[in-house]
């Protein structure tokens, strides 16, 4: 049995349930496509936020490193990482992108993608 998870962002919590991720995995649609039926969603994990007058780096913040502690210790294989992770400039996240290289310095790759967005990103 596989265990993967999904890597979002904090502030896409105002507008986000994440109910479409949560409908392309159970329906096994979008980049959840290839898993077979008995692999589980077992982590939900946002970034801390970005911070405009103490920026802590993810690398230094100690929620970061006890949730990536916490998903290696109950055996996430892979994370999906959502689109909300986007800037307006259509560039990912300095925070998520500093998330993302921790989590595959500890040996959980990461996938872009949940659910598809666009008929564009279906064609890719």
């Amino acid at each position: 049995m596989k265990k993967i998870g999904t890597l979002t962002c904090l502030k896409s919590n105002r507008v986000c349930a994440r109910v479409s991720c949560l409908n392309a995995f159970n329906n096994r649609t979008g980049y959840f496509q290839d898993y077979p039926e008995d692999t589980q969603l077992v982590a939900m994990m946002t970034c801390n936020g970005c911070k405009v007058s103490s920026e802590t780096d993810p690398s230094e913040d100690k929620g970061i490193l006890e949730k990536i502690r916490r998903l290696k210790y109950e055996g996430v294989e892979k994370v999906h990482v959502g689109v909300c992770v986007m800037t307006r400039e259509g560039t990912e996240c300095r925070h998520i992108t500093t998330i993302r290289r921790m989590l595959q310095e500890e040996g959980i790759p990461t996938v872009d993608g949940t659910h598809f967005t666009s008929k564009r990103q279906q064609s890719q």
